[in-house]
């Protein structure tokens, strides 16, 4: 997989993941909102439900491709630091689908507003800690591009600033804005690649990329 491509992928992932969740998910996922409400909703919209689910996995894997792409075409392997990013990136791959997967399969099965709201917080805090790992390691990788002169510094500042927006999820969440703000900022990042026709080569010197 190559860059544009892979981004070119993600970018059609998280824009339709983000049309759904804002024209669809819109009540399931307000959380503060009544339980009586939500629970109908679920109850008459079984298919939605899961559908954005897997949009959200799908969304998810989209972001590791992108990741791992640009990792394979600049990093060095062999760096200590690049098998930190690695290993960062896949366990906050993992509790983000950790709480997708709670929330798609166990919110519908809820009974009750108090388990209900057991679901939801036990879905937030892993979507939280999964959130902020994953600004983490995506702010980091775009910086090392940069850093490393490998892509300029305005090519990977969405990148930066997508990872940061994400870090104060575990505090901040069920707030939307917070995860909405990540998320639109990363979809920014992956136009920017998408667009492009070619991206700057592996070797700086043989290449004046985007300068």
């Amino acid at each position: 997989m190559k860059v544009i491509p892979a981004a070119r992928i993600a970018a059609s992932t998280f824009g339709l993941m983000i049309l759904f969740a804002l024209f669809v998910l819109s009540e399931p996922l307000y959380v503060d909102g009544d339980w009586l409400g939500r629970s109908t909703w679920l109850a008459a919209n079984a298919i939605p439900w899961m559908t954005g689910g897997w949009l959200a996995l799908a969304s998810i894997f989209t972001w590791m491709m992108l990741l791992v792409t640009l990792i394979h075409r600049y990093l060095p392997a062999h760096r200590v630091v690049t098998m930190l990013q690695s290993g960062l990136m896949i366990i906050s791959a993992l509790l983000l689908i950790g709480g997708v997967i709670v929330w798609m399969n166990l919110l519908p099965r809820a009974e009750d507003g108090a388990l209900a709201a057991f679901v939801d917080g036990l879905a937030l805090t892993f979507l939280g800690a999964g959130l902020f790992m994953g600004g983490v390691v995506t702010a980091w990788i775009a910086y090392d591009l940069a850093r490393l002169n490998f892509l300029s510094w305005w090519s990977v500042a969405p990148g930066i600033a997508a990872g940061l927006a994400a870090l104060p999820a575990p505090f901040l969440l069920p707030n939307r804005i917070v995860v909405m703000t990540a998320v639109i900022l990363f979809l920014v990042w992956t136009i920017l690649f998408a667009v492009r026709r070619s991206v700057p080569s592996a070797f700086p010197e043989m290449s004046a990329g985007w300068r």
